[in-house]
């Protein structure tokens, strides 16, 4: 095999690496955005409640979807840094 095939293929390899990384970024940057809607809403439904105990149900709730959150966040700021480095 000629040292051109050789190149030729890791390009095509490279390039599909970074095609599935940012398939990857777009996908979590789309389920962040959810989850920054439901966030809004529960704190909507919170704010309007008068039951304590939904409240509390609520607010349960609402700190998943805030450690959910933070984690998409930590790992899209990986991928950023991934996608710069490469």
């Amino acid at each position: 095999m000629k040292l051109k095939n050789i190149l030729e293929r890791i390009a095509l390899l490279t390039a599909a690496e970074k095609d599935k990384q940012l398939e990857e970024y777009k996908q979590l940057k789309k389920l962040l955005k959810e989850l920054r809607k439901k966030r809004n809403d529960l704190e909507e439904k919170i704010a309007g409640e008068d039951d304590i105990d939904q409240c509390k149900e609520l607010q349960d709730k609402l700190k998943i979807i805030d450690t959910q959150r933070r984690k998409g966040l930590d790992l899209l700021k990986e991928l950023k840094e991934s996608r710069k480095s490469s």
